[in-house]
């Protein structure tokens, strides 16, 4: 049996009713938007496979499973496959099933599949400081351009994602009579239960947020704001492509490529330039909002190495 009700959160098998009707008012709340969309995309992909390969969705066989990924493993990243895996394991859960996602056998094709295509993701290029500071001082003073600077300088000054870059909102920024700023970031990806964090703005950047605002003559509501052809300001908050957007702009003046920029590429940027800068782990964690020191190793590797055995040795022989 695998026709599905989309209802609300996770698609539910139809003869389950009550459970489903349950998990549906549980779930109420519980996930970001942007993980409802992704689950209920990616359950998608798996049911039309099946519908296509006359497999059944749920429940899933152990067999299904692993034909998925070797099938999907042909064209799709490592790490695509395993959120699918994740969906269809929380679907089975929801629906009171069985998790076959956890079977021995498909855990082997798992490992295959990554022994095969790698597990490495693509990574977001770092915005670092002097390509901003460059950008800073030679773009000129438009509606656009001020914008730019300052979405670019808060990103890199808070180390947000841009999701949580244009949930910002004017009463959430705390202006100081030193000339910097704190601003209250509410929600974010690790932090679900919206406890919030405190993130600095520094003198610079609040220079540059006070031109945007008063520019947009912002005073309430969502600090960056998209702009129409014709320059005015947006009355919604900036979509999290602009983000993307502004920062290839940026990028394009200062003459970066802009293959590998996204909007994650001054979270990248500030973590480089934070290790660079010989600031302690904790405090670089603390400036992230990261939980481990694995992402900041991972954002940072190609800086390390430089910095490692080799390129030590390098130098004291000379061969730099």
């Amino acid at each position: 049996m695998n026709y599905l009700e989309e209802k609300n959160r996770l698609p539910i098998i139809s003869s389950l009713p009550e459970r489903a009707e349950k998990y549906n008012e549980a779930a109420q709340g519980a996930f970001s938007d942007n993980t409802d969309r992704a689950r209920k995309s990616d359950w998608k992909v798996f049911e039309s496979w099946c519908l296509d390969n006359n497999q059944v969705s749920l429940p899933s066989s152990t067999d299904t499973l692993v034909n998925f990924i070797e099938t999907q493993s042909e064209t799709k990243k490592t790490s695509t496959v395993k959120r699918y895996l994740t969906t269809i394991a929380t679907a089975h859960k929801a629906a009171g099933i069985k998790n076959p996602v956890q079977d021995e056998f498909v855990r082997l094709a798992v490992r295959r599949m990554a022994r095969k295509n790698g597990t490495r993701q693509k990574q977001a290029k770092g915005f670092n400081w002097p390509q901003i500071n460059l950008a800073l001082q030679t773009l000129d003073n438009s509606p656009r351009s001020l914008l730019d600077k300052a979405l670019i300088c808060i990103s890199y000054d808070t180390l947000c994602r841009r999701s949580e870059t244009v949930a910002i909102q004017f009463e959430d920024i705390n202006f100081s009579e030193d000339g910097s700023a704190t601003v209250h970031i509410t929600k974010s990806k690790t932090d679900q239960t919206s406890e919030g964090s405190i993130k600095y703005l520094s003198n610079a950047s609040v220079d540059y947020l006070k031109q945007w605002l008063e520019l947009s003559q912002i005073k309430k509501g969502f600090v960056f704001r998209g702009i129409n052809r014709w320059g005015h300001v947006s009355l919604k908050a900036l979509s999290t492509e602009g983000v993307s957007r502004s920062f290839k702009r940026i990028a394009q003046h200062v003459g970066i490529d802009i293959d590998n920029i996204s909007g994650h590429s001054t979270r990248v940027g500030a973590c480089q330039d934070l290790v660079a800068a010989g600031i302690d782990m904790p405090a670089i964690m603390q400036a992230g909002s990261w939980k481990t020191p694995e992402r900041v190793a991972r954002y940072s590797e190609h800086l390390q190495v430089k910095q490692g055995g080799m390129a030590q040795l390098a130098a004291i022989q000379r061969r730099r």
